[in-house]
């Protein structure tokens, strides 16, 4: 028996161990496993967020960036208007009739002189003739007097009689023959037939226009120009004309007149400024544009795109590019007009000024350059 339990106790003890050293074996690969996930997480934030802060080289910063140079800067006061043709004309009938014939239509281009519309001009015709045969008649009739009174067969006092019948006839044959011409309505001026009011075989009189024509070569837009500004306008001061707010100018213009009263509602002057349509064939009377009208030239000024100077501080302030790093300066502005403004102070020629990226800037980060004055870098692509 003591045997036996000796034996049975020994088993248990050595059971006991086998067990105890297989949970300890199990634990240790549990904290092993655990540790090893840990670790793989920090290595994926870590990836995720880049390299540590504290060591490795900042990540330049693409931008785009322009070469800052002097040129002439032209100051211009803003107006915009309708064009309007230099001369138009409503040509209205010299006689009342039915129209005819109508050898034009809107839109064809007309010399000064030439036949718009034709009316019925057969009766008169006939009268003009009838004139003229009356006319020649007491013609002949002067003549014959004037010989016999040479021969003293009739008075000086009827010579003088028919010689006045033979006035009022030529006179009466001037006008059936103004009538026939008048039949035929003509443009008094060069230019494009705007508008047509008649129609064939209807009748018109000389209370209303027949047709409009305009001088459309000539071109003139009346800018109203604000009374504490209008100093600064001349006579012979160059103007630009734009469709649309920055963009380019489609045609050029001269101040041909300044009207010398100021609007007492609008407090304004009107300034007259003569354009010529044939530099653009888009230019059209009734069409709105704005005009800038040129009333100083300032010489060796610095200009830069609006959207590259940062005014969210108290001082505006632009960036440029120095050693491949970004160098913050303040600048000071001078005339702004469209997408262009002037940078008085802060700037010299020959700085690269960054025009595109400056809002991810600050000062002393690398900067890769992409673009320089409208060209892609080489060797700096992505």
């Amino acid at each position: 028996m003591a045997e036996l339990q000796g034996y049975r106790v020994g088993s248990v003890r050595s059971w006991r161990g086998s067990v105890l050293m297989a949970l300890l074996a199990m634990a240790a690969g549990l904290l092993a496993g655990c540790s090893s996930d840990d670790d793989g997480r920090a290595q994926m934030a870590q990836a995720a967020d880049g390299p540590p802060r504290g060591g490795g080289a900042e990540r330049a910063i693409p931008v785009s960036a322009r070469i800052a140079v002097q040129e002439e800067l032209q100051v211009t006061l803003r107006g915009s208007t309708n064009l309007r043709a230099r001369e138009t004309v409503d040509v209205i009938p010299k006689e009342s009739g039915i129209v005819a014939s109508i050898p034009v239509e809107e839109g064809d281009r007309v010399a000064e002189g030439d036949v718009l519309a034709q009316l019925d001009d057969e009766e008169w015709r006939l009268q003009a003739t009838q004139a003229q045969a009356r006319a020649q008649a007491t013609s002949d009739q002067v003549t014959r007097a004037r010989a016999l009174a040479d021969l003293d067969l009739i008075s000086e006092q009827e010579v003088g009689n028919l010689v006045s019948d033979s006035a009022v006839a030529a006179s009466d044959l001037e006008l059936a023959e103004l009538r026939v011409r008048n039949a035929a309505i003509r443009t008094p001026i060069s230019g494009v037939v705007t508008h047509r009011y008649i129609e064939r075989g209807s009748q018109i009189t000389t209370a209303n226009p027949a047709f409009t024509v305009a001088d459309v070569d000539r071109l003139e837009a009346r800018v109203a120009v604000p009374e504490r500004q209008a100093s600064a306008i001349q006579v012979g001061q160059a103007a630009r004309l734009m469709f649309q707010e920055g963009a380019d100018p489609i045609a050029t213009g001269t101040v041909e007149r300044i009207r010398p009263v100021v609007d007492a509602e609008s407090g304004t002057v009107q300034v007259t400024i003569t354009v010529s349509a044939r530099e653009d064939s888009r230019l059209r009377p009734g069409q709105f544009v704005n005009v800038d009208i040129v009333t100083e030239t300032l010489a060796e000024r610095i200009t830069l795109p609006r959207t590259a100077v940062l005014v969210d501080g108290a001082v505006p302030r632009v960036f440029v590019i120095q050693d491949g790093q970004a160098v913050e300066r303040e600048v000071s502005l001078g005339y702004a007009r469209g997408d262009r403004v002037e940078v008085a102070t802060g700037l010299a020629a020959g700085d690269t000024v960054v025009v595109i990226g400056q809002d991810n800037l600050r000062p002393g980060v690398p900067v890769r350059l992409m673009e320089l004055d409208g060209q892609p870098v080489e060797g700096q692509g992505q």
